[in-house]
């Protein structure tokens, strides 16, 4: 089922990227450990769609996090510097000891470009027993 589910949501988000502008970046983030990203803009009419893929540097544990976030600016000071808000899902893997298991939630932030600099800050919660929601957030260069 979570093959299916990520083959289709590759599929479109190739199929979105046809018609719009790409752009790729690499960053740093923290969500109770610190962590790297690897994300994507795909810039489309009234709004921005933003996969991520965040690895995060924990002793014996292997720790990743899919989001694909909907961003929206809110304010532009000019045309490098827009203020958005931004929310989507995310899939949360943890994995040690020959054991895993993954957790769906949401995101719910806001962020600020600065020419090619992403900073943002987010909430995050799991739909899981016993997770709470933390606040993290993510700083990247967009190339």
């Amino acid at each position: 089922m979570k093959n299916a589910i990520y083959t289709i949501l590759c599929v479109c988000l190739f199929a979105l990227a046809g018609n719009a502008q790409v752009n790729f970046g690499l960053g740093a983030t923290y969500l109770n450990n610190l962590g790297v990203q690897a994300r994507a803009e795909i810039s489309l009419n009234s709004f921005n769609l933003e996969p991520k893929v965040s690895y995060y540097f924990i002793d014996n544990v292997t720790q990743l996090s899919f989001d694909v976030d909907a961003t929206y600016n809110i304010i532009n000071f000019g045309d490098d510097y827009p203020l958005y808000v931004l929310a989507g899902p995310t899939l949360f893997r943890n994995s040690s000891n020959g054991n895993s298991n993954s957790d769906l939630g949401f995101n719910l932030g806001a962020g600020l470009g600065i020419s090619n600099l992403r900073f943002e800050l987010k909430y995050t919660t799991l739909l899981c027993d016993n997770c709470n929601g933390q606040i993290g957030g993510n700083v990247a260069y967009m190339f």
